[in-house]
């Protein structure tokens, strides 16, 4: 009994040691905002990787397309690695994609589970930060 004690322990602390390794992007927040779309007419978002990584798989936000249109996951790298200010080789451009992609999936969560703490409005994820 002591010996699956101690091999329970040991794993334990190993996937304590190991676990941030796989979650690279886990105490991420990110601060929506481009250079290219000069004055922003709104706060900036804050996004918080950590939180959105609780309720979906990564594929719905790090997506990327076969030939038959089915997503078959991305690599893990920034909206704005594919889509642009405008629209050029990717159809989506990078605020439509921002836009379509936040509001799509907060009305969908809010419709499957009712929670009241998903941001609906334009006001709440676009907060003005206290200084």
């Amino acid at each position: 009994m002591k010996v699956f004690y101690c091999n329970l322990i040991m794993i334990s602390a190993l996937f304590i040691i190991i676990h941030p390794a796989f979650s690279q992007y886990e105490d991420m927040e990110l601060y929506i905002y481009r250079e290219d779309f000069n004055q922003h007419t709104r706060p900036l978002v804050v996004f918080s990787h950590m939180i959105h990584e609780e309720y979906m798989d990564c594929i719905n936000c790090h997506h990327d397309y076969d030939e038959s249109g089915e997503n078959i996951g991305g690599d893990g790298g920034f909206c704005s690695d594919c889509h642009t200010k405008s629209a050029g080789d990717n159809p989506i451009p990078l605020m439509e994609a921002f836009h379509t992609q936040c509001k799509q999936c907060h009305a969908k969560e809010i419709g499957k589970n009712e929670n009241k703490n998903i941001p609906q409005m334009c006001g709440q994820c676009h907060v003005k930060m206290r200084e």
